[in-house]
């Protein structure tokens, strides 16, 4: 009996054992446990921005000397149904005046130029040169008149023609400074496009070859660049305005040599973490000149970097946002943590979602983002806002008003019903673009109509 007993026992203290060991390392290794389910957290965060149709690309999350993730979601080219991965390579926008300002830190660092030189010492035929220094440029302080709003320019953004330096300049360099330098800050891609021809100026290199013998050769990053159309990779990312599951919406690439120092790297998560332990680690400048650079000068921007006071921690970031590709870098080196987020849409949410992962990693309450929903208006409401309304360039906004329900056409396109989120502002479906109506008393009514980057303005007629 005793050893029919045994026997039947010995599973019970097998299973009892087993427990006693998953609980044991449970105990000792409780971090495994919750490093796990902060994989989740952030995971069900990005699906968050993803279900509205706001995320599609890759994340990279280090946390306490650890990658603790790093996934892709959504198409690097739909149409060819190729979905991204770890190794896509994106555009990195204005991400790329970090790596500009990085630069000037490290020339300074040499002896090269000082922060305070005016800009009229490298190009001595700047207007008011002399009255704008190259901290002034660094901080977006310069005054200086931001190029995007120059038509030409715009224009000539969406093809491949190549620009000579001197070109680039007389799209700006001549019109009047919007205020006196050092008095406001007013963020200008301007000021940055005059730094890389300083560097060239100071170095006898490209920016390209300049950026690349101080920063991307000495932290291997191998997979950054500069001309975006003519990059050959499999996986190269597609520009789009707008996807989602039944709709895609293609842009195409901005001229590289137009946006240059403000605006051209492309990279991927992974170079970026390269880029991130190069900085926290003081691999290119020194802890003292990278805490220079990362100091506040107005309205929370320091050297190519803006700086925020989050949760009592001090917040390094940048973002980029361009037709098509968006991203976002963010860092806590004093808890060794870095978000890196990278698109190939047109997102004005990136930096929402990084600083929900933010939150989460800090264990800070947050809401996750829900989609849009029709609200409805009474037809009083409604038919308020029909009319022809007409836009800067003649063309012609239609809002009609059928069965109880509003359209918009624009000239003679086909109509499209827009939909009701509140009173005054309306939205397309499977679409990104809104409609605001402001009508006030005695002033002709206007709409503003804003997709992607765009904001158009139309007046009633």
């Amino acid at each position: 009996m005793r050893r029919q007993l045994y026997i039947l026992t010995l599973p019970c203290l097998f299973c009892l054992f087993c427990t006693f060991c998953s609980t044991l390392q449970a105990q000792t290794n409780p971090g495994s446990i919750n490093q796990e389910k902060k994989k989740q957290e952030i995971d069900s965060i990005i699906k968050a921005f993803e279900g509205i149709n706001k995320f599609n690309g890759t994340a990279l999350i280090h946390y306490q000397n650890k990658n603790i993730f790093e996934r892709s979601y959504g198409w690097q080219d739909a149409e060819k149904k190729i979905p991204n991965q770890d190794k896509s390579v994106y555009q990195i926008a204005s991400l790329t005046k970090s790596f500009t300002a990085l630069v000037i830190v490290k020339l300074s660092e040499e002896g090269k130029l000082a922060f305070k030189d005016p800009i009229s010492k490298f190009i001595p035929d700047y207007p008011r040169g002399n009255k704008i220094t190259i901290e002034h440029l660094l901080t977006h302080t310069s005054g200086i008149y931001e190029v995007l709003r120059n038509k030409e320019y715009f224009t000539l953004l969406h093809t491949g023609k190549s620009i000579a330096k001197s070109k680039e300049l007389s799209f700006f360099k001549n019109e009047p400074l919007d205020f006196e330098p050092g008095t406001q800050f007013s963020y200008t891609n301007s000021g940055y496009i005059v730094l890389g021809v300083i560097i060239e100026k100071i170095t006898g290199l490209s920016y390209e070859n300049a950026v690349r013998k101080i920063i991307l050769d000495p932290l291997k990053m191998t997979h950054t660049g500069f001309n975006y159309m003519d990059l050959k990779s499999p996986y190269k990312t597609v520009p789009y305005s707008y996807i989602s599951k039944t709709k895609q919406e293609k842009t195409q690439v901005w001229n590289s040599t137009l946006t240059g120092p403000a605006g051209q790297i492309y990279s991927t998560a992974e170079d970026l973490y390269n880029y991130y332990t190069g900085l926290r680690d003081y691999k290119i400048v020194s802890k003292e000149a990278f805490k220079k650079a990362t100091t506040p000068y107005m309205s929370g921007y320091g050297y190519g970097w803006f700086i925020d006071d989050l949760y009592g921690k001090k917040l390094i970031n940048h973002g980029g946002n361009i037709e098509g590709s968006t991203s976002y870098f963010a860092m806590l080196p004093d808890e060794d943590l870095c978000i890196i987020l990278l698109n190939n849409i047109t997102s004005k949410k990136l930096e929402k979602a990084g600083n929900t992962i933010l939150a989460a990693l800090l264990g800070q309450p947050y809401t996750l983002p829900q989609p849009k929903k029709e609200v409805t208006l009474s037809a009083d409401v409604l038919k308020k806002y029909p009319g022809d309304y007409q836009l800067s360039d003649d063309s012609i906004i239609h809002i009609l008003y059928e069965n109880g329900q509003l359209f918009m056409q624009n000239n003679k396109d086909p109509k499209v019903r827009i939909l009701a989120e509140k009173e005054d502002l309306f939205f397309l479906q499977e679409d990104d673009t809104e409609i605001s109506f402001i009508f006030k008393e005695g002033e002709k009514g206007v709409i503003t109509i804003k997709k992607g980057l765009s904001s158009k303005t139309a007046e009633r007629l």
